[in-house]
């Protein structure tokens, strides 16, 4: 039996992800919400990262530092 050359087009890995925790989601909300130029643009740019507009809202119960 012949060696198999590697493929020309492997199957691509795509990296794991993992789904942000309330305090990175505040500040991804926070952020967007300071760099928009109006609500339209922001709930946009929210939508488009997967984040709501209630991820901004949200009290941190102590910070990160």
């Amino acid at each position: 039996m012949k060696p198999q050359a590697p493929s020309k087009n492997p199957k691509p890995v795509l990296p794991q992800s993992e789904e942000p925790d309330a305090r990175k989601r505040y500040r991804a909300a926070r952020a967007v919400a300071s760099a928009a130029a109006d609500a339209e643009e922001c709930a946009e740019l929210l939508a488009a990262l997967g984040l709501r507009p209630e991820d901004g809202k949200l009290v941190p119960a102590q910070r990160d530092r």
